[in-house]
């Protein structure tokens, strides 16, 4: 019976039982409704037993419908994975970050990236809300930014200093009053570090005239480079600046421990050999 039951009808059964309403998992397929509930009720009359129940306010699985969808799913993704590997477009790598390591540190080495990955192209999605990768089954690859837990992968602990246009810097170590410029993060970061932290645990001392808080890093770091002020930053996202000579750290052994840079993605993706190479390739970036 199993081998004339239509692929269509499954995909449509299961799109329906995981948006829980028939309209989105229709759009997602791109059919109408009234198509895609025929399918599933012909899958219904030919399996002999109910798979959705039906409302107003949509529907929901049955308990077989349950374990079907769930053994579906885990087929279908294997299946895109399969096919997708074989298609051209396949070298496609879709990574989510959050804004700021997107802007300041993986976008200005996309060129160096796919240069040494020429069968790659990576697309890049920004965003400070948690990315649920069950759902979003089109990112294959997510750096996170968080405290550290047990068992999760780690791409590099990150770290903070006191960072300034050289000229600026040296009217800091000259005993200068200068604007202090702190990031507020939007991420549930735990304890951000603080320029009370830097003080308390580095020694660093430097004359305050005011402390500017910035609710992205990307501003204060725009105010650093306009001479502004001095960052509490990352040497890790200023890494390009430091090399250009745009930014220098006030002193180059006072840092404080942050949080870290963490790689998730859901198993059969980080399997994939354009992840992995990816992943060679972020790492290798991070060592030394």
């Amino acid at each position: 019976m199993s081998s004339h039951i239509s692929h269509r009808a499954l995909r449509a059964f299961e799109a329906a039982a995981r948006h829980g309403t028939l309209a989105r998992a229709a759009e997602e397929l791109g059919v109408t409704p009234t198509a895609l509930s025929h399918a599933i009720k012909a899958l219904e009359a030919q399996l002999g037993l109910p798979l959705l129940i039906r409302s107003a306010r949509g529907v929901t699985a049955t308990s077989e419908g349950r374990q079907l969808a769930e053994r579906l799913a885990g087929a279908f993704r294997d299946i895109d994975i399969a096919l997708s590997e074989l298609k051209p477009q396949s070298g496609r790598i879709t990574l989510a970050v959050t804004p700021a390591f997107a802007s300041l540190w993986l976008a200005p080495r996309l060129a160096q990236l796919e240069t040494e990955l020429p069968d790659l192209s990576v697309r890049i999605e920004t965003s400070y809300a948690p990315v649920d990768l069950k759902r979003a089954t089109q990112i294959d690859l997510a750096i996170r930014y968080g405290p550290v837990k047990p068992g999760e992968d780690i791409l590099v602990e990150d770290e903070f200093g006191a960072f300034a246009t050289p000229a600026l810097r040296d009217k800091v170590l000259a005993g200068r009053s200068v604007d202090l410029l702190s990031p507020s993060w939007r991420m549930p970061i735990g304890a951000a570090p603080s320029w009370q932290d830097l003080s308390q645990q580095t020694d660093l001392r430097i004359n305050i005239a005011q402390d500017r808080a910035f609710d992205d890093e990307q501003y204060a770091v725009q105010c650093a480079l306009a001479g502004q002020g001095v960052l509490l930053g990352s040497p890790h996202l200023l890494s390009l600046l430091i090399q250009r000579g745009l930014l220098a750290p006030v002193s180059p052994v006072m840092r404080l421990k942050g949080p870290a840079y963490k790689i998730a993605g859901r198993e059969e993706a980080l399997q994939s050999s354009k992840v992995r190479k990816v992943l060679r390739w972020l790492r290798s970036q991070f060592q030394g």
